[in-house]
């Protein structure tokens, strides 16, 4: 499936070059998984989902600010974020996204086995309470039709300060934003390409 978005039909050019940078700032290095297609002229998934930026100019820097400050230490733990981001990719269906934060979740020290419990939409073992909350709120939020309900604070606020709290909501709210791009864009270029997407995708369990 190609992209519904291509930069060859955008009004500006240089998204590519930006998200670059972007992510070699965010990872403090290369991103530990592949983000472009090996023609090198189009991106995989929520990245390629990205071109949709070069539509709307304006929104191409501010988004990375916030990416930026996402995977800043202050706003939330890494743990907790990635944690987070697992919580949201069990009950979304966003193979991409899977794929892409299994690396950077093991860079926190989040086991392969962790991972996919997370997946399955079940809390990791081995977590503080602390970190149990930050999955769950990744799988609470996103479908979140209303206030959210008192038990589920009153556990929030017991396990988590409220700044962390907040870093995580930030988190899961980014982290929404771009799971809807994926969404809408398709799974772009993943036939032919060395990247276990289909897989993700056959696997990939949704909560109800």
């Amino acid at each position: 499936m190609s992209s519904r978005f291509p930069f060859s039909e955008a009004p500006v050019s240089g998204t590519k070059e930006l998200i670059e940078q972007a992510l070699f700032a965010i990872h403090g290095s290369p991103p530990p998984f592949q983000w472009m297609e090996v023609d090198g002229k189009s991106m995989l998934g929520s990245h390629d989902a990205r071109d949709l930026r070069s539509y709307t100019p304006t929104f191409v820097n501010q988004f990375f600010t916030l990416a930026k400050t996402v995977y800043d230490n202050s706003v939330v733990k890494p743990r907790n974020r990635e944690l987070a981001i697992l919580g949201l990719t069990s009950v979304l269906d966003v193979p991409f996204v899977v794929y892409s934060h299994r690396e950077v979740a093991a860079k926190v020290g989040l086991t392969g086995q962790q991972y996919e419990e997370g997946r399955r939409g079940k809390v990791p073992s081995g977590l503080s309470e602390e970190e149990a909350v930050a999955y769950r709120l990744g799988q609470i939020l996103p479908a979140l039709k209303g206030p959210l309900d008192d038990a589920t604070w009153q556990e929030a606020s017991s396990k988590m300060n409220k700044a962390e709290i907040v870093g995580v909501l930030h988190t899961v709210a980014g982290y929404r934003w771009v799971a809807m791009l994926e969404q809408v864009n398709g799974l772009i270029g993943m036939l032919g390409y060395n990247v276990d997407i289909p897989a993700v995708r056959t696997n990939h369990a949704v909560a109800a």
